[in-house]
Formats: C-alpha cells, sequence, structure tokens
C-alpha cells in the first residue's frame, strides 16, 4: 500500500517538473524573443533616422542650389542653368570622403534632380486665386492637353466646375480621383505633362515640353514646336518680346500672340531623389517655392509637400 501512494507521488512530481521545465522554456524563448525584437526595433529606427537625415541632406542641398540660381539670375529661368544638371548613381562616400561615416553609410547610392514645377500645366489655372471663377482660358488649354494624350476634353471643363462648386483646393494631382470622370490611369497619363500648384502661375517656356506647348498654341504643328524648343536652348526667352519674336520666327506667314499664362522664370520646383540603401529603394518626391525676398524663417525656399516611395529590392 505505502508502494502505491509512492508512484503518484513520484508520476505528479515528474509532471510538476515538466510544467515548470516548460514555463521556464517559454519565459526564456519569450525573453530570447523580446531581445531580438528590441534589437531590431532599434535597428529599424537607426535606419529609418539615417534615411531622413540622407532626405534632409539631399532636399537641402536642393534648396542650396535653387537659391545661388536665384542669385545669378532673378528674371529668367531656362535650362541651361546650375539646377537642371542632375546628380547620378553617386555615394555618399565619394562627398564626405573626409568624414568618418558608419560602414552602411558608406555603400548608399543617391540619384537626384530638379525640375521647373512650372513647365507643366497647373491644374490650379482652371480657376481664380479665391476658387471662385473658372478661367475660361486656363480650360481650353487643358482641353488642348487632355485632346492631345488621348482623353477626354470635357474633363477640363468639368474639374473646373467641380472645384469652383464645392470649393475644395487642390493640393496633389491624385486628388483628381474625386472628380468625376477620372480614373487611376486617365491621372497616370496627365501626370507627366500636369500638376497641382498652391495659385494660378505662367507656364514658362524655357523649359516646357512640346505637349504643353501645343496646348498653349495649337495651331502650331509638332514640327514647329520642336523648333521652338531647340531655339529656345541656343537663346533662352528673357521675356514677353523675346516669346513674340520666337514664335514670329517659326511661323513668319502667321499672326500668333503671345498668351499672358505664359512666362520665362518659375517660383515653384519639383525635387526627385533616390537612394538605394541595403535593400531598399527609396525614391522622393518634393515640391519647394522659391521666394524673390528672404522670408521671416531667413530662408528663399520652402518645402510644401514630400511623397516618398519604398520598394524593397532582392
Amino acid at each position: 500500500m505505502h508502494q502505491s501512494r509512492v508512484q503518484p507521488q513520484r508520476g505528479s512530481a515528474t509532471i510538476i517538473a515538466l510544467i515548470v521545465v516548460s514555463l521556464v522554456a517559454i519565459c526564456v524563448s519569450s525573453l530570447m524573443w523580446q531581445q531580438d525584437f528590441e534589437i531590431r526595433k532599434t535597428q529599424i529606427y537607426k535606419e529609418n533616422t539615417q534615411v531622413s537625415w540622407l532626405q534632409r541632406s539631399l532636399i537641402d542641398v536642393v534648396r542650396l542650389v535653387l537659391r545661388i540660381d536665384l542669385v545669378n539670375s532673378q528674371e529668367v529661368d531656362h535650362l541651361g542653368e546650375i539646377w537642371a544638371l542632375p546628380i547620378e548613381n553617386s555615394r555618399i562616400e565619394d562627398f564626405l570622403k573626409n568624414q568618418d561615416l558608419p560602414e552602411e553609410l558608406k555603400s548608399v547610392k543617391f540619384s537626384g534632380s530638379i525640375q521647373d514645377a512650372q513647365a507643366l500645366f497647373n491644374v490650379a489655372n482652371l480657376w481664380d486665386t479665391n476658387v471662385s471663377t473658372v478661367n475660361l482660358t486656363g480650360v481650353q488649354t487643358y482641353a488642348n492637353l487632355l485632346e492631345q494624350l488621348g482623353l477626354n476634353k470635357n474633363l477640363a471643363d468639368q474639374t473646373a466646375q467641380y472645384v469652383v462648386r464645392t470649393g475644395r483646393r487642390l493640393q496633389y494631382l491624385d486628388e483628381l480621383i474625386n472628380v468625376p470622370g477620372y480614373s487611376s490611369d486617365t491621372i497616370k497619363s496627365i501626370s507627366r505633362f500636369a500638376i497641382v500648384l498652391p495659385e494660378p502661375t505662367a507656364v514658362n517656356l524655357n523649359t516646357t515640353s512640346i505637349e504643353v506647348l501645343l496646348a498653349l498654341w495649337p495651331t502650331l504643328s509638332k514640327s514647329d514646336a520642336a523648333r521652338f524648343l531647340q531655339l529656345r536652348l541656343s537663346m533662352p526667352l528673357k521675356n514677353q518680346n523675346d516669346i513674340t519674336q520666337l514664335l514670329a520666327k517659326i511661323q513668319p506667314n502667321k499672326t500668333i500672340q503671345a498668351l499672358s499664362s505664359v512666362g520665362v522664370k518659375s517660383n515653384y520646383w519639383l525635387a526627385q531623389t533616390n537612394m538605394l540603401i541595403e535593400q531598399r529603394n527609396i525614391s522622393t518626391q518634393t515640391l519647394i517655392q522659391r521666394f524673390t525676398a528672404r522670408q521671416p524663417d531667413n530662408n528663399f525656399t520652402a518645402v510644401l509637400w514630400s511623397k516618398q516611395k519604398v520598394v524593397q529590392v532582392k
């Protein structure tokens, strides 16, 4: 009888021991996972901090370039200036050779370019500054552009009427998806030639594309527009008189008037930056406004918005 009592006691002790061992194993595993998680969290924080630092640095370089360009020329912006020179496939260590950089930063590749935002058609030209009246000239230009791209030209008037009726200012081109008649494919098609800026602006004829040029003057042929772009490279336009003379040179037998919606300088710029860091390809688009006078924060430029896209590289 004594033996029969000992057997269950031993069995219970064995089970309790197994439970204790299991609990200890679970606690140790949990502790190790938590430790790995904290290490990974710290690593992610470090990586994100590095990316943010690099992005801010690249944007600061862009703002400096735009400031230098303003000092050199306040009245004209064209493709022969310093801002139009891209940076391609560069390494951080190539620019900071005398700095003691962490190993993970030395291999970071980056590239960047500055695009004149006023080379594009500004959708904000479809209405006035107060978003209370439709701008018929802007609507016609946008309709011409849409037609060139094989899209519904009636979207121009529909867009203007929608914004004026609702009073909703657009900030991004993607917001056109809320306007009846637009699709993601439509917005993608026009994104190369159009943008939304905070206010109505003139199109810079020193930097604009053939498509936008033909939207402004649909009586021009594609060969005329191509010649316009070629001639402006050798002699950038400096004022409205230069625009009139160049148009007369392209079509000497026709009278083409320079429009009030065109100009030769810009206040808005798009910075395109791209970084390859470890296994991530990070591309950023930033809209920058440049002022001719120093602002209260002591700067001549301001970042209006920034968009980022991260792609994992295998």
